[in-house]
């Protein structure tokens, strides 16, 4: 990326986008940058996924940034209103399709957070739908969105990463969007993802914390048809989990974390601490938590506990904690800014520091040589896909 930039210049940038979105920055820190920081600034945010909602806290604020910055912020919000509505009726379309096959649909992450946690929906932008069902109903799920004009894409999940929660997306023919940034193309249709799961897994590093979210979730109305959606704590454990595993697979990271802090001000009458710590023992999820919840606290200042960091911190390895506290803004977004794979050495250096960064957060040796073992099994691989397909450079 080089318009926001990826050296250690930018990382001023990034602390600055940050405090201005959490409402932390002080009116004469504000005062003091000048243009050329103001649209370091802005872009940053746009790439981000965070553009809209920078836009609107500047509303909210006694401080006028340049005009040209608002305008720059006030068009991305208005092209994610754009896009949020598409997918609404996107969404609708398939809910009703759901009710008048009496299956159960709960709603995921942007899709239901947009209309139900934020101030607006335009300031969630959103990228995939996802959609939770019952294991049993996803064969029909798949019927249903080819009616509805979708065309699914299948993978085997023992080739590549390893990602096991959907091995099926499902999208329209001739209506992608414009840029492959989820964050800058507002236009064409977004990708279906039907989960049987809400297992997190990347080369052998697993964790689901499906078990009784069923049982929890809870009934609601979006766009005038019947879904659910995850219950407070269930909701807020998926975002934790899902948020670092954003920052394990080396993908943008933010938005996520700027979740956690909505979900807690919506539904904090909703929330229940002592469950998400007894689920987050009983699947072992406690390292993947504590590290979200520490850092939306740290950036967004997201209304969590002490207690319950020093928790779920008590029951992770102790040089897990300390890189989690290590871990600020800069390098966030440094971790998601890796140059494009090309060729054979560049794809092999990938795959070990991929797996080096999961192994990391294995809680055993066994669980370690879990992930490192799909380094063997150079065939699986996504690589020995592009090589046999000669869509790779062999160079080294």
């Amino acid at each position: 990326m080089t318009e926001a930039g990826s050296t250690p210049e930018a990382a001023p940038t990034v602390e600055r986008l940050v405090h201005l979105v959490s409402g932390e920055m002080p009116a004469d820190e504000m005062n003091r940058l000048n243009h050329d920081e103001w649209e370091k600034i802005a872009v940053m945010a746009i790439v981000i996924g965070l553009a809209p909602i920078l836009h609107w806290r500047l509303e909210q604020s006694l401080f006028n940034p340049p005009a040209i910055t608002m305008a720059k912020l006030g068009v991305t919000r208005q092209a994610h209103a754009k896009r949020n509505e598409a997918i609404a009726s996107q969404l609708a379309q398939i809910l009703a399709g759901c009710a008048s096959q009496d299956i159960s649909a709960v709603v995921l992450k942007g899709a239901v957070l947009a209309q139900k946690a934020y101030p607006e929906a335009a300031l969630r932008p959103m990228n995939d739908i996802d959609l939770l069902f019952r294991p049993e109903d996803l064969s029909g799920v798949g019927l249903l969105l080819e009616r509805l004009g979708y065309q699914g894409k299948h993978k085997n999940q023992s080739h590549g990463p390893g990602i096991t929660k959907h091995q099926s997306t499902y999208r329209r023919a001739g209506r992608v969007g414009a840029t492959p940034n989820p964050y800058v193309s507002a236009g064409g249709d977004r990708t279906v993802e039907p989960h049987g799961s809400l297992e997190e897994s990347w080369f052998g590093l697993k964790v689901d914390i499906t078990p009784g979210v069923w049982e929890r979730a809870v009934p609601v109305s979006l766009h005038g048809q019947p879904a659910r959606r995850l219950w407070a704590s269930d909701a807020l454990l998926h975002l934790a989990v899902h948020a670092t595993f954003h920052v394990i697979m080396g993908t943008t990271v933010f938005l996520q974390l700027y979740d956690i802090r909505q979900v807690i001000e919506t539904w904090s009458n909703e929330l229940d601490w002592s469950k998400l710590l007894g689920q987050a023992e009983q699947v072992g999820a406690e390292p993947f938590a504590y590290a979200a919840l520490y850092w939306a606290r740290r950036l967004f200042q997201a209304a969590i506990p002490d207690d319950i960091l020093r928790t779920l911190a008590s029951a992770c390895p102790t040089h897990l904690v300390a890189h989690v506290r290590a871990t600020g803004s800069w390098q966030l977004f440094r971790r998601t800014q890796q140059p494009p794979l090309v060729t054979l050495r560049q794809r092999l250096g990938r795959g070990i520091s991929d797996r080096r960064e999961a192994a990391r957060w294995a809680r055993s040796m066994g669980a370690k040589w879990q992930i490192w073992q799909t380094a063997v099994a150079i065939h699986k691989t996504d690589t020995a896909g592009l090589l046999t397909g000669r869509r790779l450079k062999a160079e080294v």
